[in-house]
């Protein structure tokens, strides 16, 4: 983070989310009544690292996908940030609504699965007969499961507590490691791009829809360190040779991977967005200007200047002398 994006500006950028998800399981501690005399265990269907499915897990993945949904979504254009997601101010209303969709179906999924609660259970035992009674006294009732499984979101913009430099309450250091896990994260989607358009026939217009997407999130929370900037005019130079529609060229495809390549590494990305703020910094440099002195305005041009005698070279005859190199 650079010296004029101090802890506290930053925070002024910053929305925190937090995802509040519970989820019942359906499991319950497997006890030693429940293996048979000689030791044998129950099917691997009903039990898993010493405990036992009393429900069918199936019916509780809707749960998982939608929470996995909510955590993609502030990924998206956000990074983690005590114990939760720190998004740009500018993204917060878009995200709040999409979360608000996700929490609703939540709700719905909720009380269908509530309905169905019983008969979920009756089911799965009965594929179990010899592990009824097991299954039966670890049997959770409806209510309690309606306690067990909840899903909301709160958004809110942090303070530091410092009063004066002897309180410190640790706040700075986790907003000054934003922009390490901003770059870790550039890194991380980096190689993922990589590894896709390597892996592809034909790379296409989804590879660099990809490429759009991350530079969109970077652009969002480029704020935190200003040699992000110099990275996103690189991807959008890159982006701006790309084909609007259809396939990828060799040569474009080359292109493509090349950045990304160079995106992929700590070692490479460092060097890369180096390079790219020296080459920032020569391109700002002031030119020194020219102002004439009075003596200079007022050269008197009225006697030829005599430069002396100059020999006439012969023009060669080689082609090699004629040839213009560049």
């Amino acid at each position: 983070m650079t010296s004029s994006n101090s802890a506290l500006n930053v925070l002024n950028d910053v929305i925190a989310v937090n995802l509040h998800v519970s989820i019942w399981t359906g499991r319950k501690m497997l006890e030693d009544s429940d293996l048979s005399l000689s030791g044998e265990a129950p099917p691997r269907e009903i039990i898993n690292l010493g405990s036992k499915h009393t429900t069918d897990p199936k019916a509780l993945k809707v749960f998982h996908t939608l929470k996995r949904r909510a955590e993609r979504l502030c990924l998206s254009v956000g990074i983690p940030f005590l114990g939760g997601y720190a998004i740009p101010t500018s993204k917060a209303d878009d995200v709040a609504k999409e979360l608000a969709k996700i929490m609703a179906q939540f709700e719905v999924e909720k009380q269908k699965y509530l309905q169905k609660h019983a008969d979920i259970q009756d089911d799965w035992i009965s594929k179990f007969p010899a592990y009824e009674a097991i299954l039966r006294k670890a049997l959770t009732e409806t209510c309690d499961v309606e306690k067990r499984i909840n899903a909301a979101y709160s958004m809110f913009q942090i303070k530091s507590a410092q009063l004066d430099s002897s309180i410190d309450t640790g706040l700075s250091s986790q907003v000054e490691s934003l922009s390490g896990s901003l770059e870790d994260d550039v890194l991380k989607n980096a190689k993922k791009l990589l590894d896709s358009l390597t892996g592809a026939i034909r790379p296409s217009q989804t590879n660099v829809n990809s490429l759009k997407k991350l530079r969109e999130k970077v652009e969002g929370l480029a704020f935190l360190n200003g040699r992000f900037d110099t990275l996103i005019k690189k991807i959008v130079h890159i982006e701006q040779q790309m084909p609007l529609t259809g396939k990828l060229s060799i040569d474009e495809t080359n292109l493509l991977s090349g950045l990304l390549h160079r995106m992929s590494t700590k070692a490479n990305l460092s060097s890369l967005m180096n390079d790219l703020t020296t080459i920032e910094q020569d391109s700002v440099q002031p030119q020194q200007s020219f102002t004439p002195t009075k003596n200079d305005s007022e050269i008197d041009l009225s006697n030829d200047c005599d430069f002396g005698d100059f020999e006439t070279p012969q023009e060669s005859i080689s082609p090699i002398e004629k040839s213009i190199f560049f």
